[in-house]
């Protein structure tokens, strides 16, 4: 796997910072038949093992949406239904929560989840807070 330059620092900002850290992610590759699920989790136990290389804490959980968008999951981003299990699964308050991406969509299921969307390395859209690059976000909360 192969990271940007900043990410493991903007990780590690962000476990310095004790925010608790999740993926959520639209994987319509699965429902394309494209790929497994367990390729899925294979990648995201790389993700894992390599963060604990480098000294941080693993991700806390993974919401996966495995549907194409032909499928009108209920799940799929940018509905917020994946963050909003996550908060209720683990009793999160939803207004210092941030779901930070680089697709409109994942601003807008932050959004519609009911906390705050980001976006990172992408052209900046609509009403979100717009960073160059993850790194920059972090050290914004830092401030």
């Amino acid at each position: 796997m192969e990271y940007f330059s900043d990410t493991l620092k903007a990780l590690q900002i962000f476990q310095k910072l004790d925010y608790e850290l999740f993926i959520v992610t639209n994987q319509s590759g699965v429902g394309r038949g494209y790929f497994s699920l367990e390729n899925v989790y294979v990648i995201h136990r790389q993700l894992q093992n390599d963060l604990r290389e480098n000294k941080l804490h693993p991700f806390k959980d993974f919401a996966i949406c495995p549907h194409s968008p032909d499928d009108k999951c209920e799940c799929r981003k940018p509905s917020g239904k994946m963050i909003q299990e996550l908060i209720q699964k683990y009793h999160l308050k939803p207004e210092q929560c941030y779901m930070v991406g680089d697709k409109l969509i994942d601003a807008e299921a932050g959004k519609n989840a009911g906390v705050h969307g980001i976006l990172v390395r992408h052209q900046h859209g609509g009403d979100f807070p717009f960073f160059k690059t993850l790194l920059d976000f972090a050290q914004s909360l830092k401030k």
